[in-house]
């Protein structure tokens, strides 16, 4: 079994907060911070609107006459990136916990409001053959056809990892 313990990561929330702004409607820091409130994410405002600055999220006018967020560089945190990602380290580095094999199946753990996004790294980066995967909130649970590729992927994770 191999497992690694990291802190809470800055990118991870960022991510979170990239994502929450491309999927729905935020008009504001305290819409915003309600919404991470929701997935367990507890920011200040201050650490909300450092956030917002650091990832490029501006104000813009939407159809029905208000304001919301948008993120101009949304590639760069949209997770359907081709098969192949060369960030896959990184993000390993900056939203991995914890991997651990229990028998086919792996289990990796991730900060709040993560999971989906590595989710979506881990199964486009080509490098294993999966039955299939589930993500939450902060854990992703991936079906291997046996234990000898389950504990593959988690070595081959954690050591990406440390790479990032």
């Amino acid at each position: 079994m191999s497992t690694r313990t990291v802190p809470e990561s800055v990118a991870a929330r960022r991510a979170r907060i990239a994502a929450l702004i491309c999927e729905q409607v935020v008009s504001s820091q305290e819409d915003l911070g309600r919404l991470l409130a929701d997935d367990g994410i507890v920011v200040t405002q201050a650490t909300l609107s450092r956030d917002l600055d650091a990832i490029g999220a501006v104000k813009k006018p939407n159809a029905g006459g208000g304001t919301r967020y948008l993120v101009p560089d949304q590639q760069k945190w949209d997770t359907s990136l081709p098969v192949g990602d060369p960030s896959l380290p990184r993000i390993l580095n900056e939203t991995l916990l914890k991997a651990e094999a229990a028998q086919n199946i792996v289990v990796l753990h991730t900060p709040p409001g993560a999971a989906q996004y590595l989710a979506g790294h881990v199964d486009r980066s080509g490098l294993f053959e999966s039955v299939g995967s589930v993500a939450g909130d902060d854990t992703i649970i991936i079906v291997m056809r046996d234990t000898a590729e389950a504990q593959r992927m988690c070595a081959t994770l954690l050591d990406l990892s440390e790479k990032g």
